[in-house]
């Protein structure tokens, strides 16, 4: 076991980048639970994990949290819908995203509480999807 240098989870399953390969595997069936929660899954990894974000880009991770963290799924399928179609026509301009505020709090819930025993079990995971971007954003803003 070894501590993640960026979100400090312990690694009792691996590392958090093993945790976050798992849960993109598990994405990309497009089953429920996981699949609806991809943009936020990649969007809380990689608030969390800004060592290992693609580089100069912003594609409006922070934006998917918020509006999960008001308006869940809901909120979040009409950005993404928005996106497609701002694409689709070649107006999609990833540099207009709001950037995320820095972290000024430690991680109170990783991508490892959210595997659970690093299977991520269906029983529990919008729960846990709702403690993960809560921590997200109370890193960056304080107590939700």
């Amino acid at each position: 076991m070894s501590e993640c240098a960026d979100c400090h989870a312990v690694g009792r399953f691996g590392s958090c980048e093993d945790l976050f390969h798992v849960l993109l595997a598990l994405d990309h069936q497009r089953l429920a639970p996981w699949g609806p929660h991809h943009g936020v899954n990649v969007a809380c990894y990689y608030l969390q994990h800004p060592s290992t974000a693609p580089k100069n880009t912003d594609d409006g991770q922070w934006a998917m949290i918020e509006a999960y963290g008001t308006g869940g799924l809901e909120a979040v399928n009409q950005i993404q819908s928005r996106r497609v179609a701002e694409n689709r026509h070649g107006l999609f301009k990833p540099h207009d995203a709001m950037p995320a505020p820095a972290r000024i709090h430690p991680p109170s819930f990783t991508i490892e509480d959210l595997s659970v025993d690093g299977s991520f079990p269906a029983e529990g995971y919008e729960r846990r999807m709702n403690r993960w971007v809560s921590s997200v954003i109370s890193e960056r803003l304080g107590p939700v």
